[in-house]
């Protein structure tokens, strides 16, 4: 027997592959671009290490190094890595939920060391599930994750981002750090009275901004122009105006970590944290890889460049194993709107990428005594002005339009977002879509045939009375476990005619059936059997051919009593099988 060898399609290093069809006259367009990308990575990133509760440069480190890592070893061209919104949040409400459930007296410095290292160990679990997801050929596995249980997961990171950022925007402290999005919004809305008009009228200004910016000036870096903007102002207020009675806090107020704190390391295991993270970082690791795929899908529907999903997916994890030696770095995962951002200013290589996390590097070793000046407000308006693009609006209505299980799997998976963690809620939502999957899966087609005078096999009505020795029972649909039920059911009736001296089992289009329902079409044909019957299969595709060799079922029942499918005459098998059951009765 011929030994099967695992095959991958991942590259080593498609880097020096491309390098060599690399057309000089195409770098003006690619430093172009990086930088642009740069300028909108930078406030991105911030806003993004904000909201995981992280200093600035986690996220930074992010667009750095997945920029180069997925640069060399990913295969799109125009694919930007870094910092996304979605793993931001889940890595806050992560590490919160571990340290409030499992250490909750740790305060001060020691809470520092732990939160960096519950980060840590998350980022190196997102690093090698992603390689292995890559490396193995795994990522279609996460393509029977229903685009509900995407939607409405993603429209309830949404509504948690929306209400985590109301808490700068108003300027008010967030005093239920790691409490379930539902919670958060009744805080909010109870302390309304200690809202700051001026905190409030920057950010709105700043949204505004940036809202303008996008719609008029698609092709600038907004961001960053507007955090010029509103930086100048609030330096303008603090200064001139709020000196003694109010402060508009800046990056450079956060006291938690601090720049000499940086390090590299190699990763150790504890494997008491990864017992409490894993489960939260596998839910990251996943959404890391669906996010993955619809930066790669976006991109590569644009501008018709092939993607191998599986290199990208590689190179993220070994991006993410990296970052997991440094202190503090948050993963990196697909962006969307930069990865667009990139292909619309022209760039026309993987080189662009590369240069865009240089060209951040040099930006913030040069440009960090402004930088740490941002406003908070700045930040948050980011992220709320960032909020419409995450979701296709078209696809939600899609999903209420065209089935009601979509829907209800959207709604419960957008509720469980609100009241649970989001780590969970995306386990709970992945669990619902496969409920209503195998709900659906679960009930094969069975219906009962006959041939009539003019020698055509039609269905037969279920209030029409039958006598007949020969009866055709038709089942189509997934025949695996959930199915059995079904099947003796709708056989019992048929059994319990005793004028019935053969049973002819068409199988419609079927070409998977599991051991459970194997076992279940055995034991009718014992059943037949031990009463005189008789018991034929019609339909028989040559994969349910194979499954009946491989069990026996084929040396017992006898091959002259199945009949195999012809395509072109789909029912020319059942005809055989009515006249082999004619010679039966006889």
């Amino acid at each position: 027997m011929k030994r099967r060898v695992f095959k991958t399609d991942v590259s080593a290093l498609p880097f020096f592959r491309d390098i060599k069809k690399y057309n000089p006259n195409f770098i003006k367009y690619d430093l172009l671009s990086s930088f642009s990308v740069a300028l909108l990575t930078i406030p991105q990133s911030i806003a993004y290490s904000m909201l995981a509760g992280l200093p600035p440069i986690a996220g930074l480190f992010s667009a750095i190094f997945g920029c180069i890592f997925v640069g060399f070893f990913g295969s799109s061209k125009y694919l930007i890595p870094g910092p996304t919104t979605a793993m931001a949040i889940l890595i806050q409400t992560s590490i919160s939920d571990v340290i409030y459930n499992y250490f909750p007296t740790i305060q001060g410095a020691e809470r520092d060391v732990l939160y960096l290292n519950i980060l840590l160990h998350i980022v190196l679990i997102i690093g090698i599930v992603q390689i292995i997801f890559g490396f193995f050929n795994m990522g279609k596995v996460l393509h029977f994750v229903s685009r509900s249980v995407i939607l409405g997961y993603f429209a309830g990171v949404i509504i948690a981002i929306f209400v985590n950022q109301l808490y700068p925007l108003f300027g008010i402290s967030d005093s239920l750090n790691s409490n379930p999005t539902i919670l958060k919004f009744f805080d909010v809305i109870l302390r309304i009275k200690e809202i700051n008009i001026y905190s409030l009228m920057l950010g709105a200004l700043a949204t505004g901004f940036l809202i303008f910016f996008n719609r008029k000036f698609p092709k600038i870096p907004n961001s960053f122009l507007m955090i010029i903007i509103i930086s100048l102002i609030v330096y303008f207020f603090n200064r001139y105006l709020l000196k003694e009675d109010f402060h508009i806090f800046s990056i450079k107020d956060i006291k938690i970590f601090t720049l000499e704190k940086i390090r590299f390391h190699l990763p150790s295991l504890n494997f008491k944290i990864v017992k409490l993270i894993f489960p939260s970082a596998l839910a990251i690791s996943l959404l890391g890889i669906l996010e993955i795929f619809s930066a790669s899908k976006s991109i590569e529907e644009e501008s018709k460049n092939d993607i191998n999903y599986n290199q990208e997916v590689f190179s993220f994890g070994l991006s993410n194993l990296f970052l997991s030696m440094i202190s503090f770095a948050m993963p990196a995962s697909g962006s969307i709107s930069r990865t667009l951002f990139n292909y619309r200013l022209g760039a026309k290589s993987r080189i662009s990428a590369i240069l865009s996390g240089i060209f951040v590097a040099i930006c913030i070793f040069f440009g960090w005594v402004f930088i740490k000046h941002i406003p908070l407000i700045a930040l948050s308006a980011i992220l709320i002005a960032l909020l419409p693009t995450f979701l296709d609006y078209r696809q939600i209505k899609f999903c209420f339009t065209v089935t009601k299980g979509d829907a209800l799997v959207f709604l419960l998976t957008l509720f469980s977002c609100l009241v649970f963690s989001l780590s969970v809620a995306f386990f709970i939502g992945i669990t619902l879509s496969i409920i209503f999957y195998l709900r659906r899966a679960a009930v094969p087609h069975v219906v009962e045939y006959f041939f009539n005078k003019s020698g055509r096999l039609v269905l037969l009505s279920e209030k029409k009375r039958v006598y007949s020795k020969i009866r055709i029972i038709g089942i189509a649909g997934e025949l695996f476990f959930a199915s059995v039920d079904l099947f003796q059911k709708a056989t019992q009736k048929v059994l319990k005619d005793s004028y019935v001296k053969v049973i002819i089992l068409r199988l419609n289009n079927v070409y998977y059936m599991d051991a459970s329902m194997c076992y279940a079409i055995l034991k009718l044909y014992e059943h037949l059997k031990s009463s005189n019957r008789y018991f034929l299969i019609s339909g028989v595709t040559p994969e349910i051919g194979k499954i009946f060799l491989r069990s026996g079922f084929l040396k017992k029942i006898g091959k002259e009593n199945i009949f195999f499918t012809d395509e072109t005459r789909p029912q020319l098998s059942t005809w055989r099988a009515c006249l082999r059951a004619g010679e039966l009765t006889v």
